[in-house]
């Protein structure tokens, strides 16, 4: 065999996938396209009707704080019965959140917390079924591929499902066009359910093994990578959930709101093929030092002045960095899980483990931004906590700088 029958032998086994990680990719695109359709506009929707940006971060706060509860007990659920009940469980609960919001209508602005609750129940059950069948169906040697062409769909999601929903609540009146991507949503999250029953049904009966997960964090690793969770999500939490609204409250216009998330995520797509078909291991190191640089330079513009123009280039180079450290993160991330599960006995647990830790620095700095806008004058403070954010986003790559150079 040449070398160039090797390379191509090695390039088809790390891009080869099996029938259920395909029907799982599929499942997460059609439910990434309802969250896209939907997501980002039902908080200008929100914002619209209150004119409150505290109230309107409200609905993410509480939906993150009942994220992690029901992730847990998502977890619990999966190893008792069976591992794609937490997926289906979840799409039912998104498909509730969809139907309380289209029945109620513009009175749906009254009940922000309950529909947080809804809304963080049926994710926690979600995620923990996606994370929970990524480690399942995925292998080392194709999990780079997978991640990169789970984010590629994502991008692409990302994409056209702000740029569609934009353009129709632009083009009709308020009571219409809302209801329409709302409706829209709700039959991307019927779709991703009924796509969930072709993913295999691992029945378990397996106790949750709580003093097991903990006893992983007698390794160094592992407790650099659960610190590196943490500030991950208190950078990406906080932003991806206010930058949709600072671009709406800049432009006052969904359709421009809409037009942003296309241009941004478009580049995502582009980054995501390329660093999940061609990373290697020895390049972890150095996708994970781009990534944060880039994005911390994208961070300077907003924390000075935040316009539309330093919104932009924020979002530009957003878009590039985060598919160049989230491949090589995530992929570590599983990695781990796979080294450290004991052969599979407590990976639910560490997955569990990761999300606890990513929800500690979501409320965090969501909860911060709320009692920001809520008690304090955000001319003043805003500046400050942008700041804040700046420093912490550098600290995943300082802990998983050592984790990276033994993996590589």
């Amino acid at each position: 065999m040449n070398l160039h029958e090797i390379t191509d032998t090695s390039v088809s086994a790390r891009t080869q996938l099996t029938k259920p990680a395909k029907t799982l990719l599929s499942v997460n695109g059609l439910n990434g396209l309802g969250l896209n359709l939907s997501s980002l506009f039902i908080n200008v929707y929100w914002y619209k009707l209150t004119q409150d940006m505290s109230i309107t971060l409200l609905f993410t706060l509480v939906s993150y704080v009942a994220w992690l509860p029901a992730f847990a007990l998502a977890g619990w659920f999966s190893k008792r019965f069976s591992r794609k009940s937490a997926i289906v469980i979840g799409t039912i609960t998104q498909l509730a959140f969809y139907g309380v919001v289209l029945l109620y209508g513009e009175q749906s602005a009254h009940w922000i917390p309950e529909l947080g609750l809804l809304y963080g129940v049926g994710a926690g059950f979600y995620w923990l079924g996606i994370n929970v069948l990524t480690v399942k169906l995925t292998s080392p040697s194709n999990r780079d591929w997978f991640n990169g062409a789970n984010g590629m769909i994502g991008s692409i999601t990302g994409m056209l499902g702000p740029l569609l929903a934009g353009w129709t609540v632009s083009t009709t009146p308020d009571r219409i066009g809302y209801p329409l991507v709302f409706g829209a949503a709700f039959l991307c999250f019927l779709l991703s359910m009924l796509a969930s029953f072709q993913l295999p049904d691992e029945t378990s009966r397996k106790p949750f093994q709580v003093r097991s997960m903990l006893g992983i964090l007698r390794h160094a690793e592992w407790r650099r990578l659960t610190f590196s969770f943490v500030a991950l999500a208190f950078r990406e939490g906080v932003l991806s959930a206010a930058i949709g609204l600072w671009v709406f409250v800049s432009t006052q216009s969904e359709g421009t709101t809409g037009q942003f998330a296309f241009l941004t995520t478009m580049l995502s797509v582009v980054s995501f093929y390329v660093v999940g078909r061609f990373a290697q291991k020895y390049h972890y190191r150095g996708l994970l030092a781009v990534g944060t640089t880039l994005f911390s330079l994208s961070m300077v513009g907003i924390s000075i002045h935040m316009n539309q123009s330093t919104l932009l280039l924020y979002g530009i180079m957003d878009a590039i960095s985060r598919p160049i450290f989230d491949t090589p993160f995530n992929t570590l991330a599983y990695n781990y899980v796979n080294q450290f599960d004991l052969g599979g006995k407590i990976s639910t647990e560490l997955v569990v483990w990761r999300e606890f830790a990513l929800s500690v620095g979501r409320i965090s700095s969501v909860g911060m931004l709320v009692m920001l806008y809520k008690w304090t004058d955000p001319e003043l403070t805003l500046v400050l906590f942008l700041g804040m954010i700046f420093l912490v986003g550098l600290l995943p790559l300082l802990l998983v700088w050592k984790v990276a150079s033994a993996k590589s």
